[in-house]
């Protein structure tokens, strides 16, 4: 990989989503948006305080159904998640990024501001649906500074399908081989990092201004690759019945075997699938730049026009088995299974001469009967 080098299609996306979750404009953005819900609650609470002392005597209200009680004991909450989020915007000249502080928040209104007897319907309705947009919007930015675990393949296809980003239009970028980082270290530089480990690990936005440490980088493991070598990369994770069908067939690989997951809720078996898909490992990682002011136009598709094949090549007698799976050889005929790691065979006698193993192109097992 030299300092020029391209990511590959689903990597570029990645990298387009870190970078603009990320970005001091969406933080801005956020600000922006807390504020118009302020603004609602305040314009809700002035009309509608002058109804706390008829609900209180003849509309069987407590305490805590008046307007008092919500702008007491739940509109604070309002007010300390904006100056949160002020200071995450202050912080960010010094390289330190955070959490956007929205779960905190949606607790205090929830234990609070649950019971709105004091407003109309309409207006509940209109404030608990702003809030939960503030908070969606929030949580982006959370999910990538928590660092409570790597955001992995299935959650960037989630939101990249989401349309929250213009999908044909992206910035350019070139990874840097010359700054590297390592997993649980500091990094050199504020920004999004690719693994160096394969194709299949997912980016992550790492900062120097404390407790911006890369983690482990979430990968395919076993499983997650031979869903790959049975759907393509295409099929990650939006081919449904693809999905269902490698689920329907592993059935009982975890404690609670799916068994609640029949064929008409085919429609979420991906995010099943893909519950079991992933493994993170520690890394070396190389910077991935973002080239300021260059745009590329692209295919708005997740997995992109182009893919990494994960499909081994054929192997040779005596060497390591790289994948689990059924394997074949001309010199003879019939497929065999091998783990992970255990060495090939050679077929002594066979007219082919030397032993050369190849990947099966049907992964399913042979039925018995």
């Amino acid at each position: 990989m030299s300092i020029n080098s391209d990511l590959n299609p689903w990597h570029k996306r990645q990298a387009t989503l870190l970078y603009h979750f990320t970005s001091n404009e969406y933080l801005q953005g956020l600000l922006r948006r807390i504020d118009r819900l302020i603004a609602m609650a305040n314009g809700f609470l002035d009309e509608r305080t002058p109804f706390d002392s008829l609900g209180l005597a003849v509309g069987n209200w407590q305490q805590l159904d008046t307007a008092a009680h919500f702008s007491t004991h739940a509109f604070p909450a309002l007010i300390e998640f904006r100056e949160g989020v002020v200071e995450a915007i202050a912080l960010r000249a010094s390289e330190v990024y955070r959490t956007a502080g929205e779960n905190q928040c949606g607790r205090m209104l929830e234990e609070y501001g649950h019971h709105m007897t004091w407003a109309t319907p309409d207006q509940e309705s209109a404030f608990k649906e702003e809030a939960a947009a503030v908070f969606s919007y929030a949580g982006l930015i959370s999910s990538i500074t928590d660092r409570l675990g790597g955001l992995d393949d299935f959650w960037f296809w989630i939101v990249w399908t989401e349309g929250l980003v213009d999908a044909h239009r992206i910035p350019r970028f070139r990874v840097r081989k010359d700054i590297v980082a390592f997993s649980d270290q500091p990094p050199p530089r504020t920004g999004v990092y690719v693994p160096k480990e394969g194709p299949y690990g997912a980016l992550q936005f790492a900062w120097t201004g404390g407790r911006g440490e890369l983690i482990g980088a979430s990968s395919l493991n076993e499983f997650g690759r031979s869903v790959v070598q049975r759907i393509g990369r295409a099929g990650l994770w939006g081919d449904s019945a693809g999905l269902y069908e490698i689920l329907d067939r592993n059935r009982g690989m975890t404690p609670y075997d799916w068994s609640y997951i029949t064929a008409d809720k085919a429609h979420i078996a991906n995010s099943f699938v893909a519950s079991e898909c992933f493994e993170d490992r520690p890394s070396e990682w190389y910077f991935v730049e973002m080239i300021e002011g260059e745009f590329e136009e692209i295919d708005g598709t997740y997995a992109g026009t182009s893919s990494v094949d994960l499909r081994p090549q054929r192997v040779p007698a005596g060497k390591a088995v790289p994948t689990s799976g059924w394997w074949y050889t001309p010199a003879q005929g019939a497929r065999r299974y091998f783990k992970e790691g255990e060495v090939f065979p050679e077929i002594v006698g066979s007219d082919w001469g030397s032993t050369f193993w190849l990947w099966a192109a049907d992964q399913a097992a042979p039925r018995i009967g």
